[in-house]
């Protein structure tokens, strides 16, 4: 157990570095570059065509980012149910190698839960709630993962994205590794790193739709069919594309917005611009 430990709590400590040089090296000159040609062709009005060429290096930083956070998560999981620990499906001795994933990736509830759905996160211990009946369980009894299914957490009470893998034991399920990731928490850190100006906004939603991440923390797991005609509109046709632009009215000022399918992760993620600028965060959510 302890070997497992110490192996682990190094894989974690060096996917860490891994995984933060290589955003370093892939991102960060991504979302330079794209910032910098979008100053200038977003300091006076444009041509749609002029706004969607460079719009789609913000767009493809956007989904990277957000891509490659939730697959850190994932992968740390996967090697935690690798270990002798996570196959024990002993609670105590799982606890200490999950704080430690958890240490390495983005905000989350990290937990470990049993096939009948008691679990205990590391941060609460055993949990009050039950985790069978969430839509996403069967397919983990299944051996299946499962990356990106939008929920209100039941521990918390916040919006949460779910990455979820199964731990076996002889090709036999008995118990799953979890994170619950904060999606205000995962779009602030988004915002921060993309370091984008006042006239941009970016967004995700899945096929339900929700929202997922939103610069705007008001409108995440907001139902965008019930933000006005122009909103549902635009979601409707989106929903039906695996990429390209919509534009739309919002509280009052238009966006256009490009928008492209995550193959990966099944969502969609749209980055867009409001020439006047946009409205505060934490607005109220209406149309």
């Amino acid at each position: 157990m302890f070997q497992d430990k110490c192996k682990c709590s190094t894989i974690f400590s060096g996917l860490n570095r891994e995984y933060s040089q290589t955003m370093h090296i892939n991102l960060k000159g991504l979302v330079v570059i794209s910032l910098l040609s979008m100053s200038s062709v977003f300091a006076a009005p444009k041509p749609p065509t002029e706004l969607k060429i460079d719009s789609k290096v913000a767009l493809a930083s956007v989904m990277a980012l957000s891509d490659q956070h939730i697959e850190s998560v994932e992968v740390s999981l996967r090697l935690l149910a690798q270990t002798g620990d996570a196959q024990s499906g002993e609670w105590e001795k799982i606890r200490g190698t999950l704080a430690t994933a958890a240490s390495a990736n983005v905000e989350a509830l990290y937990w470990f839960a049993l096939p009948d759905g008691t679990y205990w996160s590391v941060q609460k211990g055993k949990e009050p709630g039950n985790l069978k009946d969430r839509a996403y369980f069967p397919k983990l009894l299944q051996g299946k993962t499962v990356r990106g299914d939008l929920v209100v957490s039941k521990s918390t009470g916040k919006s949460v994205a779910i990455v979820a893998v199964p731990v076996l034991q002889k090709e036999k399920v008995i118990g799953v590794l979890g994170a619950s990731i904060y999606l205000d928490k995962l779009s602030a850190l988004i915002e921060k790193q993309m370091a984008l100006e006042s006239t941009m906004i970016f967004y995700s939603f899945d096929s339900q739709p929700l929202v997922g991440l939103n610069w705007d923390p008001a409108v995440i797991f907001a139902d965008p069919m019930k933000l006005g005609s122009e909103v549902s509109t635009a979601f409707k046709e989106m929903l039906t594309k695996d990429e390209g632009s919509v534009e739309y009215t919002f509280r009052g000022k238009k966006r256009t917005v490009l928008f492209k399918k995550s193959a990966r992760m099944g969502w969609w993620y749209a980055f867009g611009l409001i020439p006047e600028g946009r409205e505060k965060p934490d607005s109220h959510v209406s149309g």
